[in-house]
């Protein structure tokens, strides 16, 4: 095959092939949804972070293309209870419950067009318990 034909090959099967980043959902269709296995991660930027007092970070990401917000903990060193993760938009509000282990974290996603807030509730390891809080800058 010839370099051209063959570029031209590898450019249309390029062009056939399925978007692997598609969101399968958009809008209030994504409350309540895994961002990351609805694609809605790809492409998302932090709205707004916390410290957590045990070690971690709390986080508000929101996804352009799927217009919505989600509270993802990063680097978490653990604590003595879960991680309840909530996170709303006007009347719309979306619970999470996660493991307490150390790690990363994430909970679902809220429909967010304009402001949204977040909060992770966890106890420390001295069974203290601790809030932290997120909002987005439409806040």
């Amino acid at each position: 095959m010839k370099p051209t034909a063959l570029i031209a090959a590898a450019a249309f099967t390029l062009l056939m092939a399925p978007d692997a980043q598609a969101a399968s959902c958009s809008g209030r269709g994504c409350n309540d949804e895994d961002p990351v296995s609805a694609g809605c991660s790809s492409g998302s930027t932090t709205a707004d972070t916390a410290p957590m007092y045990t070690g971690g970070t709390a986080e508000l990401r929101w996804s352009p293309g799927c217009r919505t917000n989600w509270v993802r903990v990063s680097n978490y060193s653990g604590g003595d209870s879960a991680l309840r993760i909530t996170v709303w938009s006007g009347s719309d509000h979306v619970g999470f419950v996660a493991a307490g282990t150390p790690g990363n974290h994430w909970g679902n996603m809220v429909h967010a067009p304009g402001c949204a807030r977040g909060e992770v509730l966890y106890a420390d390891k001295n069974g203290v318990h601790r809030t932290a809080r997120l909002a987005s800058s439409a806040c």
